[in-house]
């Protein structure tokens, strides 16, 4: 049998008073059962105490089901949340409170809300095996042996971040400090039956401190879906036919405003705004709940730079984004493109070669490691480089660049399929 949480009180209560002397009992007392234990009487008060005493959950005690009615159950000892299941008599129960380190009530449960009405009766459970739990909490959370809640889960996909680090590398203004920023919101959803999801970007952007350079986009938006039948087909007839159904999923991006601002090598301000921009996507990976991708894009759009009459880039980049555990504390990113620069009219005053290009390539990990008031912090360490001819005074061959920073969401809410605590772990 399961030490209840009531006869943990008694004991408690009773290694407090003050010492008695010894009666010897007309028979010897046996164990009481659960519920005797709980509707037990109180024992003889002792010192003033500031606030209830209650057992804490012990490591390895099951919680209580995240959605189902908990029932409240007040006794002798205190109150507490109860699930019973009556045909196999037995019932699940928690403290309702939030615990110090020496089981001393400290408030009330965060993260789940008042139990159910009406009251259950200790005679409703006479009876009933009663073991000591963990409340609830909901997806995402876990609670510790003082019922405290902490969320475990974040979703990046859906945040808004700000964050700081350090930059080095080759390029003009590199070896600086660098800051960071950007909101994004995935929303998947059923169109006509089929998985579909739109992720939104906006503010996504750095800049270096010293302000000789910067880069932010003001919205980006993409969409893609399970189709129900596959874009490509393939049959092979070496042997008997065979088909098989590559992943190819195609997808719409598009993008308003991108503007990138850089001080050169004699110190003259070149700046760069693309209007708008659109491209096809292909998925060539991506997992059940389209939130983790491998991706081709190719498209184009409209920009115009400092001293130009307006120019057209075409698009060509591959893209991936992959989530490394099941509570997103760990992630995976990375892309490699090339961008022609077609111009329109007259270039810049500076000498630029008549066929521009920009090329990039660049890995991006990004690990949680602890948070604030349930709002991750995470240390982002990116590596890659670039090559470009667009720019005036600028270097044209290859150079690399590696940034580490420490980046402070303001809202990431856990992850849609997060799972809720069943135990408290030993």
């Amino acid at each position: 049998m399961f030490p209840t949480v009531a006869a943990v009180i008694a004991a408690l209560s009773l290694a407090q008073a003050a010492p008695a002397a010894p009666q010897p009992p007309a028979t010897p007392p046996g164990p009481p059962t659960a519920v005797e234990a709980t509707v037990a009487p109180p024992p003889t008060p002792g010192p003033p105490q500031t606030a209830t005493w209650l057992p804490l959950v012990a490591p390895g005690a099951p919680a209580l089901r995240w959605g189902e009615p908990a029932r409240c159950l007040v006794t002798p000892a205190g109150r507490f949340r109860a699930q019973c299941d009556a045909a196999a008599r037995r019932c699940l129960i928690a403290p309702d409170a939030t615990l110090g380190h020496d089981g001393q009530v400290t408030g009330p449960l965060e993260r789940v809300g008042p139990c159910a009405l009406p009251v259950l009766l200790p005679a409703e459970v006479a009876g009933f095996e009663q073991v000591p739990a963990l409340a609830e909490s909901p997806p995402g959370f876990r609670r510790d042996e003082r019922q405290r809640a902490s969320q475990i889960s974040f979703d990046l996909a859906r945040r808004v971040w700000l964050g700081g680090g350090w930059a080095s590398g080759g390029l003009p203004w590199s070896n600086q400090g660098v800051v960071s920023s950007g909101a994004r919101i995935d929303h998947p959803s059923l169109d006509a039956g089929v998985p579909t999801i739109v992720r939104v970007r906006f503010l996504e952007g750095w800049a270096a401190v010293d302000g000789s350079a910067a880069g932010f986009s003001a919205v980006e938006v993409d969409a893609t879906r399970a189709y129900p039948h596959p874009l490509l087909r393939l049959t092979t007839f070496v042997g008997r036919p065979r088909r098989f159904d590559p992943p190819l999923y195609a997808g719409l991006w598009a993008e308003a405003l991108r503007f990138e601002t850089l001080k050169t090598r004699s110190g003259a301000r070149y700046q760069r705004t693309r209007t708008a921009a659109a491209a096809l996507t292909f998925d060539v990976w991506r997992t059940d709940d389209l939130a983790d991708f491998i991706r081709l894009k190719l498209g184009g759009g409209y920009e115009k730079a400092t001293g130009g009459s307006g120019d057209w880039p075409l698009i060509f980049a591959v893209e991936g984004d992959a989530r490394l555990d099941r509570d997103g504390l760990h992630h995976l990113r990375g892309s490699l493109g090339t961008e022609l620069v077609l111009p329109r009219g007259a270039g810049p005053a500076a000498p630029l070669p008549q066929r521009r290009q920009r090329q990039h390539v660049r890995a991006e990990y990004e690990w949680i490691l602890f948070s604030i008031n349930d709002q991750p912090a995470s240390l982002v360490v990116a590596a890659g480089g670039q090559r470009r001819n667009d720019v005036p005074d600028w270097p044209t061959g290859w150079v690399g660049e590696v940034t580490a920073q420490l980046r402070f969401s303001l809202w990431a809410p856990p992850l849609r399929a997060a799972a809720t605590q069943e135990s408290l772990e030993r």
